[in-house]
């Protein structure tokens, strides 16, 4: 009997501390998410000033970790094979930081991470030409970048441009994508024009854990750069795209083994201004 006792008193601790652990986490866990006042205010605020909100709100805010990163090394002979065909002559050239690879029809310029692909004629002509079949042409000349470390994300932005259409890409990490690792695709119905890239290696996760700001703070940074730069907020401006991801917090972050920390970040693109909005989520600034 006294073995029976000991049983269900046993019973109910293990179901006091489970109802505890339960409630601690969905504590914890509730103050990293947006509350529906929360989301209300930022809306009406826009919505006073003019602006709408045409996309879903990012509404956790969970603590995040820098990502350390470094620049890849790039092969002649890789970059070679990539972008020319064999019959092509190749002059190369290097000129100070950078190698240059031309042939009678493109021109390829490797410098450190970054990379530029020229091709006035077109890789070849597309057949049913659309955004569709320029997205497919472009994500087909990507697969071909194999020296480009990671996975790239499918397009971040779609857009007309010059008889044609600019695919833009990052890198991703995980879950989350490396907004400075870019890479921008110029198609047309004679097919790649020309690529505009940078790339850069993940080595993983570093720092502790910090706390982030949360989605509406970011967009309230966003807004008052725009009142701070207008006398009377431009019409027709509403938010179209809000991103979660990686970008640098300093261009001379690097340590003396030359790892680059990126910290996490929203990107927030505004219909209406050219250049999407980067936001230090540690410090919820305007980053670069």
């Amino acid at each position: 009997m006294e073995w029976e006792k000991a049983k269900k008193i046993f019973i109910y601790i293990l179901v006091f501390i489970n109802i505890g652990l339960f409630a601690l986490n969905y504590k914890n866990s509730s103050k990293y998410n947006m509350s529906s006042k929360e989301e209300a205010a930022i809306y009406k605020l826009l919505n006073d000033n003019n602006i709408e909100i045409k996309t879903n709100i990012i509404k956790k805010s969970l603590p995040m970790r820098a990502l350390a990163v470094t620049t890849p090394v790039f092969n002649n002979d890789e970059v070679r094979d990539v972008f020319f065909d064999d019959y092509e002559e190749v002059k190369i050239t290097i000129e100070f930081d950078s190698t240059i690879f031309e042939s009678a029809e493109k021109i390829v310029v490797m410098s450190e991470n970054s990379l530029l692909f020229k091709c006035p004629n077109g890789t070849g002509d597309i057949n049913n030409f659309n955004s569709k079949s320029a997205v497919d042409t472009a994500e087909s000349f990507m697969n071909k970048i194999y020296f480009y470390d990671g996975n790239y994300t499918s397009p971040a932005k779609v857009y007309e441009y010059e008889n044609g259409y600019k695919i833009e890409y990052n890198q991703d990490y995980g879950n989350e994508k490396i907004f400075c690792g870019s890479s921008v695709v110029y198609v047309t119905q004679n097919g790649v024009k020309s690529v505009e890239a940078e790339f850069y290696v993940a080595q993983g996760y570093t720092d502790d854990k910090k706390q982030i700001c949360s989605c509406d703070e970011a967009l309230l940074t966003v807004f008052y750069d725009i009142k701070s730069k207008n006398d009377t907020i431009p019409e027709g401006l509403y938010i179209e795209k809000i991103e979660k991801g990686y970008t640098f917090q300093s261009e001379n972050d690097i340590s003396e083994i030359s790892v680059l920390k990126l910290v996490p970040a929203y990107r927030i693109y505004v219909y209406g201004i050219e250049e999407p909005y980067i936001i230090d989520a540690y410090t919820n600034t305007l980053s670069g």
